[in-house]
Formats: C-alpha cells, sequence, structure tokens
C-alpha cells in the first residue's frame, strides 16, 4: 500500500473541504428524513439515523481504501475515463506567484487523487458519526 501522505498535496484541500460539506449535508437530510418518516419514536436522531448513516461513510471509505490499493469496483468504476492531471507552476511562494494559479477542481484530479480525497471526506463524517450514535445509544 502506498504511503498516504505522499498521495495529499496542499491543493487537493479545497476538494477533501468540498466534498465533505457536500456529504454533511446529504447526511444531514437523511438524518431528519429517517426521525421524521421511519422512526416510531423509540430512538433519537442520534442513536440509530446517525449510526446508520455514519457506518455507510465508513464502507464508502473502505471502497475508496480500496481503490488506492488497485482494486476496481466492476459496476461503480464503468466508464470513468483516467485524465491526468497537468504539471503544475512551482514559483517563489510569493502572492504574485498564486494571482494567475488556475483553482484544482476535483474533476482535474488523477483518479488517485480523487480516491484519496473520497476516502479521507469518508472518514471526517463517518469517524464521528458513529462515534456520536454508539455514545448516544449506551447513554
Amino acid at each position: 500500500m502506498k504511503k498516504f501522505f505522499s498521495i495529499y498535496k496542499p491543493d487537493m484541500f479545497r476538494a477533501i473541504l468540498y466534498k465533505t460539506v457536500k456529504r454533511a449535508s446529504i447526511a444531514l437530510c437523511v438524518c431528519l428524513l429517517w426521525q421524521r418518516f421511519l422512526s416510531d419514536g423509540t430512538f433519537t436522531i442520534w442513536e440509530v439515523p446517525c449510526l446508520a448513516v455514519g457506518a455507510v461513510f465508513l464502507g464508502w471509505a473502505w471502497t475508496s481504501y480500496l481503490r488506492l490499493d488497485g482494486i476496481r469496483i466492476p459496476f461503480l468504476d464503468r466508464g470513468r475515463l483516467s485524465t491526468e492531471r497537468g504539471q503544475r507552476r512551482r514559483g517563489t511562494h510569493t502572492m504574485a506567484d498564486f494571482a494567475d494559479e488556475k483553482i484544482v477542481s476535483f474533476d482535474e484530479l488523477s483518479p488517485e487523487e480523487k480516491s484519496f480525497c473520497s476516502m479521507l471526506s469518508s472518514l471526517i463524517l463517518g469517524v464521528p458519526m458513529v462515534l456520536i450514535g454508539l455514545v448516544a445509544g449506551v447513554l
């Protein structure tokens, strides 16, 4: 397995942040819909919905981890084109060097970097949600 920190580049932070915010809003909507339509009043929103959504995120992180190791999932990875990212410009790190630099979007990342961003954003959401669900279930 490759070292994780050798994959990370500073310009990937924006992609990780955007994926995390988008997934957090979807997770919040799913938890609220679960509480509204599926709950019978036995459990709070912090117990079962939070634990279930966190487990889904951890499963998603595991599949991203397997993709980093080279394993492809046939029905999910079908039709993906591997677009390689252009060479990054390295400057002297003054303000003028970054004025014309293009912001790197998620679509411009290599497949390995995309899997890494997806894994990190899933872990950032999955671990706290599972812990909250377990603690709320015990209390």
